[in-house]
């Protein structure tokens, strides 16, 4: 029977049987905190959008008046100019829908590490910015007469401000060097 040399070292135990699960691959904190608020906005933001369509649905007035000055001058029916109101009301919600489906798309390219992942970071950022912007609109708005009772306007307009402040923490996040060393930057072109 052979026995170990006392010069050789210990063999040193394979690294998932230490309490180390392996960093190599592990988002950062910073990360993973910054990619859960990033998806809050963007779910928060899906709320906001139906509960904008439902707004618009329930009290259509002023759409509808306007599109009835429009369509007098061309001699419309009445049922054309409904139909043509709620079929705009539908329709910018499908377009929001969209965008919100590219914002989600983002979020998943940067969870994935992709090539462009970098571009995904700033058009997040440059959203998020947009939604500060939007929420501090609110504060110079006021809602019109409509018949859209004053909670609905109450609870969207509060989550338009959470969505604002839920997308600064997340720029900040992506903007420490843990968040930026992971998601990598972006190179500059050689324009010769």
């Amino acid at each position: 029977m052979s026995t170990p040399s006392s010069n050789t070292p210990p063999a040193s135990p394979p690294k998932h049987a230490s309490g180390d699960k392996g960093t190599v691959g592990r988002r950062p904190e910073v990360v993973r905190l910054m990619l859960i608020l990033w998806t809050v906005m963007v779910g928060l933001e899906l709320v906001h959008q139906i509960i904008n369509v439902i707004m618009s649905l329930l009290d259509p007035s002023e759409l509808k008046a306007a599109a009835r000055q429009q369509a007098a001058a061309e001699g419309l029916a009445d049922n054309v100019v409904d139909s043509a109101a709620i079929s705009s009301i539908l329709l910018l919600g499908l377009f929001n829908l969209i965008i919100i489906g590219v914002l989600a798309w983002m979020l998943a390219m940067i969870a994935r590490r992709s090539r462009m992942a970098v571009t995904a970071r700033l058009m997040l950022t440059v959203f998020s910015l947009f939604f500060v912007l939007r929420s501090l609109m609110l504060f110079f708005a006021a809602p019109g007469g409509t018949a859209v009772p004053i909670a609905w306007y109450a609870v969207d307009g509060s989550l338009q401000i959470l969505i604002s402040v839920i997308g600064v923490l997340a720029v900040l996040m992506s903007r420490k060097p843990e968040s930026v060393e992971w998601i990598g930057t972006r190179e500059p072109l050689d324009r010769r």
